[in-house]
């Protein structure tokens, strides 16, 4: 081809042969620049979709918050977190206090957090996990650990790198770390060097600039206790208690790995979480075309993705947070088909290659609704992330184009699977209230889409976190543990949408020229036998610390019993929402440090050092102390001999006999050795029938105990019952009184009446007045005396 261009060339004129030249140069370089600028972009951002873990199990108050690109680390939307919550890098997890919350990063490596504890994701990839905890304590089951592969938890005090497979325990205790490796090996990494804590011991690192650290052995004891209290938390449906004894656990410590007994474990991979959960809530049954398919135990009328709610997550996109148990792997790996009258989850995909996906839906914009149904086997999905709200396709042009032109989804043609809200319900919790009735001609014209976002009304919802849940404030201490820094090995890497992590999240690295150099252990060869109320072991700086504040106490030191209370408000603040385990042991070790600090206090006050100059106390003065201090005591043994209870005389006549024999016996010469056994034997025949009789006694005593009690009580309720009686008699009193009083009122009422009816002749003399005298005139039949009325005629 570039021979018939030459000879072309050769053929025209030489003014078009140079104009034409240059343009093929033009041509050339043009497309050589876009070439070497879209590989630079491909290294740039590469097309690797992030991981993600299951929130497998919440207990309390936990808050959930993204750190996206354009927010601030002290204005986060934290929200309630949900079981089922999809956790990714970026992600920042606080249980607060009474708390406690587990992720499963995949079906062997396991993370369980403590109350009042902070952990951020930095990183999340195939080969690559990192952790930062900042305060709390959390515990960390390595499953599976390949050669080369880093697992790392960064804290304030250094790096915990995993080397092994094992149970790891990290916790944050007044600015030291303490690093418990139950089984396994461990290397911490500080900014002073580095050290390697091996199986059964703990580590103490006071900051990240201490060039020594602490290490002691784990007592087995209390190792054990740290292994039953996690595997109860975890496997509470199978675990009997085995672990208690933790030399059990060492000779065999996967014997309730659930690959092991887990029936879905036969069937799928273990890189996926939670398929444990499936045993308990379905069956896995052949379905002809497609092999093992697992069926839940719902309710007819039931429908995949209707039970829950959509996260949009700037990363993600719309993610399904599934409100059922077991809703985990069935949403987000495999597809979905209806067989026979049930739905049974395909999991094809998930045996060639498991692929996280959000949400394996076909959404269909309907006006002011949106609509959604599970995709069925063979239906294709197109992995993507978003940044800043813009899809990243991780698939190939023909794979997008393919997914574009989907126009049938077998599953909208099932009866009941489409689910249809309206637009501006669709972040809230999905319930029969919620959903609409489907228009099978309305969606049989629209075309599903590829970017959920593109719907009018849900990109607006994602950038005002309209997703329907609670918000979190946090307290003051919350908030300074948030923005504590924290040292790794190695920085996180940035992903679109989530830039500058080591900056956002306070991510220092340890410098290479030191973290190479060797840290100083100082090894103690008494164990660790106490933990604290949350589980973490008791570190033996801090118990020296507590016994030196104790002898200090004694003395009369006030700040070192200052101290002593604030230490110990501080394993009370550690044992707010601990384990029912550690809630047990709590007491044992909160008591022993408060008899301490009673009998320090209960101590007298050591007298001041004497001054230059000064004498001491005089002797008069030391004797009546002394006196003073004898008669104390003699007056409280007189008050205990007082508070005795009082023998009967019977018995105190046969303790007197006995003595009086004793006496007696000790007063005659020795006596043979077959006298001396009769003897013994009389004896013993004596204090038969003397301990008899005591048991007879403490038996009338006992009787008469009860007989007093129920007769105090015949007496109570007697009383009660006499002043019952009187008080009803004094209320049929106060009624009769009041039924006269009414009664008199009412005659009162009716005289006053019948007064005021009668002619005002009749009415009385002092009703009318004084008297009025009249002249007497004639009449007939009598002369009325003087004063005397006229009668009436």
């Amino acid at each position: 081809m570039f021979k018939q261009s030459i000879k072309r060339l050769s053929s025209m004129s030489p003014r078009v042969a140079v104009a034409a030249a240059l343009i093929i140069v033009v041509v050339v370089s043009g497309t050589a620049l876009l070439l070497t600028r879209r590989s630079s972009e491909a290294n740039a951002n590469p097309a690797v979709q992030p991981y993600a873990a299951r929130l497998d199990r919440l207990d309390g108050s936990v808050g959930i918050a993204r750190t996206e690109e354009g927010g601030e680390d002290n204005q986060l939307d934290w929200a309630e977190a949900t079981v089922n919550t999809p956790i990714t890098v970026g992600d920042r997890i606080y249980a607060r206090d009474y708390a406690h919350a587990s992720i499963a990063l995949t079906g062997h490596n396991y993370v369980r957090l403590n109350p009042a504890t902070l952990l951020d994701v930095l990183a999340l990839e195939d080969r690559k996990t990192q952790f930062a905890l900042r305060s709390g304590s959390a515990l960390f089951d390595v499953g599976a650990l390949d050669s080369g592969e880093l697992y790392e938890v960064a804290t304030p005090c250094g790096a915990v790198d995993f080397k092994e497979p094992g149970l790891y325990q990290i916790g944050m205790d007044g600015g030291a770390a303490t690093v418990s490796v139950l089984n396994g090996l461990a290397q911490v990494v500080g900014q002073e060097g580095s050290g390697f804590i091996s199986k059964g011991q703990v580590f103490t690192l006071t900051s990240a600039t201490a060039t020594e650290a602490l290490a002691s052995t784990l007592a087995p004891i209390s190792a054990g206790e740290i292994v039953d209290d996690y595997y109860r938390y975890r496997y509470p449906k199978v675990y009997n208690g085995r672990y208690r004894s933790y030399d059990a656990y060492l000779a065999d410590p996967s014997y309730y790995d659930p690959y092991r007994t887990s029936v879905s474990y036969q069937y799928l991979p273990a890189d996926i979480p939670g398929l444990y959960d499936l045993d308990y809530y379905g069956d896995w049954v052949d379905v002809s075309g497609y092999g093992h398919c697992w069926a839940p135990r719902v309710s007819a009328g039931w429908a995949p993705f209707r039970s829950g709610y959509w996260d949009l997550d700037a990363l993600w996109g719309p993610s399904w947070v599934s409100s059922e148990p077991w809703g985990w792997a069935p949403y987000h790996y495999g597809r979905w088909a209806f067989v026979n009258q049930r739905w049974f989850w395909v999991p094809v995909e998930v045996r060639t290659r498991a692929v996280y996906c959000p949400a394996p839906v076909a959404f269909i914009p309907l006006a002011d609704e949106i609509a959604w149904a599970p995709l069925a086997p063979g239906e294709v999905y197109v992995p993507r992330y978003y940044d800043n709200f813009r899809p990243r396709y991780l698939a190939s042009a023909e794979v997008v184009r393919l997914a574009t032109a989907q126009t049938a989804f077998v599953n909208f043609n099932v009866p009941g699977a489409a689910t249809v809200v309206p637009v501006r319900a669709f972040t809230h919790v999905i319930d029969p209230s919620t959903v609409a009735r489907v228009d099978a001609v309305a969606v049989g014209r629209s075309r599903a889409v590829v970017d959920p976002f593109s719907v009018s009304g849900v990109r607006e919802l994602a950038i005002r976190h309209d997703d329907g849940r609670r918000r979190i404030k946090f307290e003051r201490r919350e908030q300074e543990a948030l923005d504590t820094a924290v040292v790794a090995r190695a920085t996180p890497e940035a992903l679109p949408s989530r830039v500058d992590l080591a900056k956002r999240l306070r991510v220092e690295a340890a410098p290479e020229s030191r973290r190479e150099g060797k840290l100083k252990v100082k090894e103690t060869a008494q164990a660790t036998s106490s933990l604290r109320a949350d589980g973490l072991p008791q570190p033996l700086a801090q118990s020296q610390r507590m016994s030196e504040l104790a002898s200090r106490a004694e003395r009369g030191d006030k700040s070192a019993r200052r101290e002593m209370r604030e230490l110990m408000r501080n394993e009370q603040r550690a044992a707010q929402g601990a384990s029912p385990a550690a809630r047990r042991r709590a007491p044992s070790e909160q008591s022993r440090q408060m008899n301490q600090q009673r009998k320090a206090e209960r101590q007298p006050k050591a007298a001041p050092p004497a001054r230059q100059g000064i004498a001491q106390q005089p002797p008069q003065q030391q004797m009546r102390q002394q006196r003073r201090a004898e008669r104390q005591q003699q007056s409280a043994a007189a008050q205990q001999k007082q508070a005795r209870p009082t023998q009967s005389a019977p018995l105190r006549q046969q303790q007197q006999q006995m003595r009086s024999q004793r006496k007696e016996q000790k007063r005659k010469p020795p006596e043979p050795q077959v006298q001396q056994q009769g003897r013994r034997i009389q004896r013993g025949q004596q204090r038969l029938p003397a301990q008899s009789q005591m048991g007879r006694l403490q038996e009338e005593r006992k009787t008469q105990a009860r007989v007093d009690q129920r007769q105090a009580m015949m007496q109570q309720q007697a009383a009660r019952a006499q002043a019952a009686q009187r008080q009803a008699m004094m209320q049929q009193q106060a009624a009769r009184g009041q039924a006269q009083s009414q009664a008199m009122i009412q005659q009162q009422a009716a005289r006053s009446q019948r007064q005021a009816a009668m002619p005002s002749v009749r009415r009385t003399p002092a009703l009318q007045g004084p008297p009025v005298k009249q002249n007497p005139g004639p009449q007939s039949g009598g002369n009325p005396g003087k004063g005397q009325r006229k009668p009436p005629q």
